[in-house]
């Protein structure tokens, strides 16, 4: 029997080397291993079409955001590079070169794990076999071949044989599939729009491909057409049965694209492969209609699909107030020819209209206040803008001291030109206020940008890179000067710290639940919470003694780092701070023999988690370096150890409920509550039935309770608003007393509801906004139904135009029972009045 080495190249022979396995350069059969992190530092260096190109062996896994995946630990997940990503280094030199890539694809995108099933990226490939320079024996796809030292690759654009070969095959796989699947959209209208961003016309003309060789017609007479095929088990035709989408399961080409769009990059697993051969398709659910099935309407299938077998309906256009004269939606024609927006997907630019809008400005115009609701983003096309950040007033100083006081004083000031590209954008992605004020310094425009416009921009590899270069050099030093660890330090203080974080610093983004760090664990970083809470939980005797959190500004890992334990929590504080300095001397800089502490609690992420990352050599050298930091770090430490010898029984429930990140709770005292209900009453007449064309209410007189407190079922106003991700159309945000505000051109997928963790957004048919259906029981009729709106408690102020919210359920309440307060506010009134009855109060 002969050996695999003994093989040569046959009908026979089979050449797999595509998958799993590859051949060596004698020509064997080798296994292909999988990268590793010591890959990332190996160089290849190819030949595409005669041009050369170095790369390295591999690079770190990226989610569909754009964000390498990491764990907890920092460790990442390597990935070859393939034929395709060296193409696009090789070509891509600005934004919008991405149509000089000499390789088409049309099942794969940047941000997708790629599969090879259209075979339009085929490439002709040299390489060595059995030392000698070989031709692969068939044309493999570079969306997924990895390359290799030596490699050449032949495209498309290639002249020769190689290229001729190339550019035939790909005509060919593209005829075949425009003869059967390239066809226009039912609406008139909306196909005028849509067909020249067909991505397989646009393949059709490019490869110069003639679909008409290949279609039916041309082989039967006219008097003889063919009969009528039957239906396919796997497919359907035209489905419209969703109130946004529109499905032509004729147009599919099985790229699978959507499918990927569906579970990769929006993890909804609604969409998958039905039926086998002939009859194979795509399928919702359990074949179900798109509009019968669990489809979360995101529209992420719809911008994926490069045919027109997804599209859209024109439902939920924006609509600009008229008193907003000074914006001008701006057409999706100039933003698909803007060099910004190069690589976001057509259909996303045309479904959401409105999305942006273009605004002039004036010498001394402000685009938006510090502590404002942050819901856009402004893209600099003319003219330069001023970035200002103020020391907001304390409480304490009253209310006089706020009103002369000012601004407060200035403690960072920046000027960003169009080469800045984006201003705003971590309030509007995170939905948190306003961190600085923005006015312009000359006549010019901007374009302001919505959160899933901003959420496209980010998922381009070259825009994100920009962005995040610009986050670093400004929004770092907002992002520190906000925590208790930094707050107050004079600039000559901290700026040298700052300088040197901003060079150690490393981001880790961390899933809902998932584990931080365990008590008692080694210690061996310092984080700092970006955006998101921790859950911190102390643990005594096997049990959970102590339960806090934790959001944005704080700083976790500071007392395991020092090494300090309960011992040290009464010493004075100069005592320790010598101790301390003694030791760093005695290091010599060799900080990796201090002593290592533990964890004096388990950390883990009670939503979407962002934290910075300090390891504990740089942040002992820091600590050593600055005596200021020092100081605080101490007193900060020990502060946090002697307050871990009481413990509170509320705080458990208090974290289990979500109070911790309510700004706006209505909370009802049941000692002083008579259940008249008149809070519910007053919330319906205050609304009426202007936002769905029938009476609703905002609010339900039921809910959780905490100590003598109904939390009753109304918005809270979090912190960190779980129901503004991910919406489609962006129809919800934060309103002028950062409330929740939806808008009219909701689509009713019930996103925002699902996400909301305390049912506090209902789906209500919206009367107002009736759309034409088809008829389930009568073919080829339509009748008109409600299509669902989220509706949620918006502080009876919507529109901001009060000053300060009045909340129409806390005035309708005879009694005083009903009330509106933080989840900080709400805590301190349990703990004081269960203080009083217990003289001392303990857990």
């Amino acid at each position: 029997m002969p050996m695999i080495q003994d093989l040569v190249a046959g009908p026979n022979v089979r050449d797999d080397d595509e998958g799993l396995f590859s051949r060596d350069i004698d020509g064997q059969l080798v296994r292909l291993d999988a990268p590793t992190e010591s890959d990332y530092t190996k160089e290849v260096t190819l030949q595409i079409d005669g041009q050369e190109v170095t790369v390295p062996l591999a690079v770190p896994l990226a989610d569909a955001n754009g964000n390498i995946v990491v764990d907890i630990e920092g460790r990442t997940t390597p990935r070859y590079i393939t034929i395709l990503d060296a193409a696009q280094k090789l070509y891509v030199k600005e934004f919008g070169d991405e149509q000089k890539i000499p390789i088409p694809v049309l099942c794969h995108q940047s941000h997708m794990t790629p599969v090879a099933v259209c075979r339009m990226c085929v490439v002709q490939i040299y390489g060595q076999k059995r030392g000698k320079r070989a031709a692969e024996r068939k044309l493999l796809p570079a969306c997924q071949h990895p390359v290799k030292n030596g490699m050449e690759v032949f495209t498309m654009k290639a002249e020769g044989r190689d290229g001729d070969k190339v550019r035939q095959t790909v005509r060919v796989m593209t005829e075949f599939l425009a003869a059967d699947h390239l066809k226009p959209v039912e609406d008139p209208e909306l196909s005028r729009e849509i067909t020249p961003f067909n991505e397989l016309g646009q393949l059709t003309e490019r490869v110069g491909a003639d679909a008409t060789r290949y279609q039916l017609d041309v082989f039967t007479q006219p008097l003889n057409p063919p009969p009528e095929p039957k239906p396919l088990a796997g497919r359907r035709k035209l489905d419209a049965s969703s109130p946004v989408f529109l499905v032509d399961h004729s147009a599919c080409i099985l790229c699978e694209r959507c499918i990927r769009a569906c579970d990769d990059v929006q993890e909804n697993h609604v969409i998958g492969r039905t039926g086998k051969g002939a009859n194979a398709g795509i399928g919702f659910d359990l074949n179900d209609a798109m509009g019968k099935s669990s489809c979360v309407k995101c529209g992420e299938c719809m911008v994926s699909c490069p045919t027109s077998a997804i599209t859209f309906k024109p439902v939920g256009q924006i609509k600009l107030k008229s008193e907003d004269r000074s914006a001008t939606i701006v057409p999706a024609s100039e933003l698909l020819t803007d060099p910004v927006f190069a690589g976001v997907p057509p259909k996303f630019l045309l479904w959401q209209k409105g999305l942006v809008i273009k605004r002039k400005t004036s010498k001394g115009q402000v685009l938006c206040r510090q502590g404002d609701a942050g819901n856009t983003a402004f893209i600099i096309k003319r003219g330069r803008l001023e970035v200002a950040v103020y020391r907001q007033p304390k409480d304490s100083e009253g209310v006089f001291g706020k009103l002369f006081s000012g601004r407060g004083k200035l403690i960072f000031r920046d000027e960003l030109a169009p080469e800045a590209v984006l201003v705003g954008e971590m309030a509007c992605l995170t939905g948190t206020p306003r961190s600085a004020n923005v006015t312009a310094l000359e006549e010019g425009e901007v374009w302001e940008v919505r959160r899933n416009v901003l959420d496209r921009l980010m998922r381009l590899p070259a825009q994100r890179a920009r962005f995040e270069k610009e986050y670093r050099r400004r929004s770092l030093d907002l992002v520190l000067q906000s925590t208790e660890l930094f707050k107050e330090m004079t600039e000559g203080e901290y700026k040298p710290i700052l300088d040197k974080l901003r060079e150690r610093l490393t981001f880790v983004r961390v899933k809902p639940g998932q584990t931080v760090f365990e008590q008692d664990d080694k210690v061996n970083d310092l984080y700092l919470v970006r955006l998101g809470h921790v859950r911190i939980s102390v643990f005594r005797h096997g049990a959970e003694a102590k339960v806090l959190s934790a959001g944005p500004g704080a700083i976790i890992g500071e007392v395991g780092l020092l090494a300090f334990s309960q011992a040290d929590a009464h010493r004075p504080v100069d005592e320790v701070d010598r101790g301390l300095v003694a030791a760093l001397d005695s290091m010599q800089g060799n900080y990796a023999n201090y002593p290592a502490g533990t964890r004096s609690a388990t950390v883990s992420a009670l939503g979407h988690l962002e934290l910075a990352r300090l390891s504990r050599e740089d942040f002992l050298q820091l600590v050593h370096q600055f005596p200021v930091l020092r100081r605080r770090l101490v007193e900060q430490s020990l502060a946090r150890l002697r307050s871990d010898t009481k413990t509170q029984r509320f705080l458990d429930e208090f974290v289990n409920q979500g109070l911790y990140e309510g700004r706006s709770i209505l909370t009802l005292d049941t000692d002083l509550c008579t259940r008249c209900d008149e809070c519910t009453k007053a919330c319906v007449q205050q609304h009426g039935t202007e936002s769905h064309g029938l009476p609703i209410t905002r609010m339900l007189r039921d809910g959780l309770r905490f100590d003598h407190y109904l939390i009753a079922t109304a918005c809270r106003s979090c912190v960190d608003p779980h129901c503004m991700f991910g919406c489609p159309v962006d129809s919800i945000h934060r309103g002028k007393h950062l409330q929740i505000v939806i808008e009219d051109h909701c689509i009713g997928c019930g996103l925002c509801a699902e996400n909301c963790p305390y049912g506090n957004i209902f789906m209500v048919p919206n009367e107002k906004g009736r759309i034409a259906m088809p008829d389930p029981d009568i073919p080829n009729k339509t009748h008109l139904v409600a299509r669902p709106k989220a509706v949620t408690c918006d502080l009876c102020d919507a529109e901001g135009e009060r000053e300060t919210p009045k909340p129409r359920c806390v005035a309708a309440c005879p009694h005083d029972a009903a009330h509106r307060m933080t989840g900080e506010e709400l805590l301190v009134k349990v703990l004081e009045k269960n203080q009083r009855k217990a003289k001392p109060w303990q857990a």
